[in-house]
């Protein structure tokens, strides 16, 4: 095996397709990166044995050949390099299946071990029933403005993911853990025959957002018999199983009946959450609203801090309501519009944040359980 190809683009290449690997693994592989070279095009392959990631790109020259390398070995020397057309060459050693790969840039000359035996891609043939298209900044802004609600417990299976519910006109896409909920509405022709619900792994999409550029369309590929799901576009597939649960009833939990209303200036209220919440014991904030004024305040009684700052508003009646800091910033920092709407009913109930302005085309609804303070 022997091809040459520029650095920078195969580093990039490398660092992607080693996302879908495991952080710790005692079986080679799921630690190792399989490279093919076939007519000048070089496909990159990993897996943690369910999640797989592919990419390929085109290479200045090449024989025909497949070797296995420790991922991260190969990720660290290519990011360690400056920008050149480097040759790559595999060279069988004496013990069986094993191979040195050595990477030549001119100035540097750099080898590790490889396998040729276990340069294998165990990749099962799926029927996938159901198939539409997203341009990338669409998926791109589905995944960052629901994966920072979905639940990291792993007691809770169905939350740690993204719940994607179609039909043939409309996509939308729902996470909870329990304290927030995020539901995001798109109207986009899915092409569903019926209506489907699928639970996409945050760690999959997460991936998929991390490596896709805006300007790329992506294929999503479902298989409703297996429960997996393909997600394609430029020269790279990533695809992996749904989560095979229930997910909660979401919409049981979203107030209809918060008639308090109070509109804000989202990155007015986003500063002075920041910094108020530095001086509070437990991470909460306490929001005092009169008719045009927001009071947030926090305090330490232990060690004598507080803080509280007060900035303008729209609202009618007067509420006092604690929430926790982190989940109010997080909701606020993922809404792009300049103005957010409040939704509130009473100290104890959750509150509804939707955007105000050109956010609102997306449909978007967050919900924020409040917490109990001190008066």
């Amino acid at each position: 095996m022997k091809f040459s190809s520029s650095l920078k683009p195969l580093a990039e290449a490398v660092s992607n397709a080693a996302l879908a690997l495991p952080p710790k693994a005692t079986d080679f592989r799921y630690e190792s990166i399989t490279l093919t070279i076939e007519k000048k095009k070089l496909t990159m392959f990993c897996t943690d044995g369910d999640l797989s990631f592919t990419t390929s790109l085109q290479t200045e020259s090449g024989d025909k050949g497949t070797v296995a390398l420790n991922a991260k070995k190969l990720q660290d020397i290519l990011k360690s390099l400056p920008d050149a057309v480097a040759e790559f060459e595999t060279k069988k050693k004496e013990s069986d299946g094993d191979v040195s790969f050595s990477i030549d840039t001119g100035r540097g000359k750099y080898k590790i071990s490889g396998s040729a035996e276990k340069a294998d891609r165990d990749e099962k043939a799926i029927d996938y029933d159901i198939e539409f298209k997203l341009s990338g900044e669409e998926l791109k802004v589905i995944a960052d403005k629901t994966l920072f609600a979905a639940s990291v417990d792993s007691m809770r299976p169905a939350m740690m993911g993204v719940l994607f519910e179609l039909d043939a006109k409309e996509l939308r896409a729902v996470t909870t853990d329990g304290h927030r909920l995020v539901r995001l509405t798109k109207n986009t022709e899915v092409g569903a025959k019926d209506k489907y619900k699928i639970i996409i792994p945050s760690r999959l999409l997460n991936i998929v957002q991390k490596t896709l550029t805006a300007e790329n369309d992506v294929k999503i590929s479902i298989a409703t018999k297996s429960e997996r799901i393909q997600f394609s576009f430029g020269e790279t597939t990533i695809a992996g199983s749904l989560i095979a649960e229930n997910y909660p009833n979401y919409e049981a939990v979203i107030p209809l009946e918060n008639d308090k209303k109070m509109l804000v200036n989202r990155s007015n209220l986003l500063g002075t959450v920041k910094r108020v919440a530095r001086f509070s014991s437990r991470g909460d904030v306490k929001l005092s609203i009169e008719p045009g004024s927001l009071k947030v305040s926090a305090e330490n009684a232990d060690e004598g801090a507080s803080a509280e700052e007060t900035i303008a508003c729209e609202f009618k009646d007067t509420l006092t309501i604690g929430f926790n800091a982190k989940f109010l910033e997080d909701a606020l920092s993922h809404i792009g519009s300049e103005e957010v709407h409040f939704e509130f009913s009473s100290p104890t109930r959750a509150a509804i944040i939707k955007p105000v302005g050109d956010d609102k085309k997306d449909d978007l609804l967050m919900l924020v359980m409040p917490v109990r303070i001190n008066n």
